[in-house]
């Protein structure tokens, strides 16, 4: 990131890593970054609030969450035995797409957290878990039943990794000058897909053990 300043007649030209911005905060009309190493560095600006919010948005960019995952949208690592499998691989992953759709076009970081409520993810995951069980065990309660608690007991750690989602998101939202919390906030966003995506292979094999109704 490169500021330049200064008053009439002169310039004042910084460089500051957007890695180590710790914090911006508001005082008097000026803006001051909290940096890692424990300095800060100051600047006054006509428009302190829209310079803040710049360096902010800057520092606030959502991580690449989809390039590194193993399963998604390939079939590495489980040769499925099913014609639905790519089917069910889109409908299990839609909650976290959906939501980073949204997180991408938010106009503020608030806005971007919010599109990954983990509530509201929890509930969609559990939804499409026990669809799947209903569609091919529908007509036999018992067997529908059985496959819902597996599939459920097998997507635990996504569960898991979504308290946590919650928790820092919590935290972040809480302090919205600390970009610190941001980070963890993305950080644990980067830990659920990536346990989402080793989720699925566990689930994909459990579906290949049930692919058609009774």
């Amino acid at each position: 990131m490169h500021i330049v300043g200064g008053g009439t007649g002169a310039e004042r030209s910084a460089r500051v890593l957007l890695a180590s911005v710790d914090a911006v905060e508001m005082s008097d009309g000026e803006v001051i970054l909290r940096l890692r190493d424990g300095r800060s560095a100051t600047f006054y600006a006509t428009g302190a609030l829209e310079l803040r919010e710049e360096i902010l948005a800057r520092c606030r960019v959502l991580p690449e969450l989809t390039h590194a995952l193993r399963a998604f949208g390939s079939r590495r690592g489980h040769r499925s035995t099913r014609a639905a499998a790519a089917s069910d691989q889109r409908h299990f992953f839609a909650p976290l797409l959906e939501a980073r759709r949204h997180a991408v076009t938010a106009g503020t970081a608030a806005a971007a957290m919010a599109a990954f409520d983990a509530d509201a993810l929890a509930a969609a995951f559990e939804t499409q878990l026990r669809e799947f069980a209903a569609q091919r065990y529908g007509d036999h309660p018992p067997a529908r039943r059985a496959l819902e608690a597996e599939l459920i007991d097998l997507s635990e750690p996504l569960q898991v990794s979504l308290d946590g989602l919650r928790d820092v998101a919590r935290e972040a939202a809480e302090s919205p000058d600390d970009v610190r919390l941001w980070r963890v906030w993305a950080r644990q966003l980067a830990t659920t897909f990536e346990t989402a995506d080793r989720v699925w292979l566990a689930l994909d094999t459990a579906l290949d053990a049930s692919p058609w109704k009774l």
